[in-house]
C-alpha cells in the first residue's frame, strides 16, 4: 500500500539541510486504527499555529491488490496534512513512504521514528476458502533513516517496523530515490525492497491445516518482494499541486511460493494513485 507518510508539503521543492519541523497526516489515518502518532519535537506543535505558517492539505486515491498476495484489486483512499513554518522551504516526498518525523537530521542523513499501514484481509477477500484466516488492518512502529546525495536529488531510505501486535512482525523497506526537476514537473522513481521476518511472512502467506484445499505452509523470514516505484507531480501554481504515482512489486521466495499466492493469487502487484494539495498559508 501506499499508503502513506510523514510528508512535509505537496510542493516539489526539496529543502536544504537544517531546521524543519513538521508534522504529518499520522493524526487522521491512525486515529481510525486506534493509535496515537508521535510528533517531531515538543515545539512542534507550537508552529503548528504561528503566523506565516504552510499548511498543505489534500487526498491520495488509487488502486492497488486486496490483500498481499492477490490477483483481485480494490480502491484505496487517504487523506493528506502537514504544515511547515514560515521561510522553511517543502521537502520533496514519496506516496509510499511510510508516517515519519524526523528527530534527528546531521548534514545528509535524517532519522526518527515511523508508522506503516500494513494491508489486511477481509472475509471477503477469502470468501474463496473459508478455512482461511482473515487479517486485521494494522499498523507497524518502528525508525527510519534517509541518506540524500547529488544536491538532494538522490535518496536512500530504510523504515524498520514492528507490527503493533507481537505476532505481527517485524518489516523492513528499503528505497533509492532519483528526483528530477523540469519546470513545473517533478520526476521521481527508483528500486524499492521489503523484507519480513517469519512471524510477518506467517501473517500474510501462511496455511494452517484448518484451510481447506490449500496444503499447510509455514514460510520462512527472507527477502519477500522487489520491484520498482515512481511519480510524477505537476505544479500548477504555488498552492496547487497533482500528482500521478504508480509501483510494481514482484513477491520473490517463500511469499510467492505460498500456496495463497500460487493457486488464488499472483506474484506480480501493481498499484496506482493519483492526488492533489493545497496549501495556503495561516494569517499573520
Amino acid at each position: 500500500m501506499m499508503m502513506g507518510s510523514e510528508r512535509s508539503s505537496g510542493e516539489t521543492q526539496v529543502a536544504p539541510p537544517g531546521g524543519r519541523r513538521r508534522l504529518a497526516m499520522a493524526a487522521m489515518i491512525l486515529s481510525a486504527a486506534g493509535t496515537c502518532p508521535g510528533d517531531a519535537r515538543a515545539d512542534d506543535l507550537g508552529s503548528l499555529f504561528a503566523p506565516g505558517t504552510v499548511y498543505t492539505i489534500g487526498a491520495l486515491a488509487g488502486t492497488g491488490p486486496r490483500f498481499q498476495g492477490s490477483d483481485r484489486t480494490s480502491l484505496w483512499g487517504l487523506p493528506y496534512l502537514s504544515f511547515r513554518r514560515a521561510g522553511e522551504a517543502p521537502e520533496w516526498w514519496s506516496p509510499d513512504d511510510g508516517l515519519d518525523a524526523t528527530l534527528v537530521e546531521a548534514g545528509a542523513v535524517r532519522m526518527g521514528p515511523v508508522i506503516d499501514l500494513r494491508e489486511g484481509r477481509s472475509a471477503r477477500d477469502v470468501h474463496f476458502t473459508p478455512g482461511l484466516p482473515t487479517v486485521p488492518l494494522t499498523v507497524g512502529l518502528g525508525v527510519f533513516g534517509e541518506l540524500w546525495f547529488a544536491d538532494e536529488t538522490l535518496r536512500l531510505r530504510a523504515e524498520v517496523t514492528q507490527g503493533v501486535r507481537a505476532r505481527d512482525g517485524i518489516q523492513i523497506k528499503l528505497a533509492g530515490d532519483a528526483i528530477g526537476r523540469f519546470g513545473r514537473f517533478t520526476l521521481s522513481a527508483g528500486p524499492r525492497l521489503v523484507l519480513a521476518d517469519a512471524a510477518s511472512q506467517r501473517i500474510d502467506f501462511g496455511v494452517s491445516g484448518r484451510a481447506p484445499g490449500l496444503a499447510s505452509y509455514d514460510p520462512k523470514g527472507g527477502l519477500r518482494s522487489a520491484g520498482i516505484g515512481g511519480a510524477v507531480a505537476y505544479d500548477w501554481s504555488e498552492a496547487w499541486q497533482t500528482l500521478v504515482y504508480a509501483r510494481y512489486d514482484r513477491l520473490l521466495f517463500d511469499a510467492a511460493r505460498s500456496p495463497i499466492v500460487q493457486r488464488f493469487g499472483s506474484v506480480d502487484h501493481v498499484s496506482v494513485g493519483v492526488g492533489a494539495t493545497y496549501s495556503f498559508r495561516a494569517t499573520p
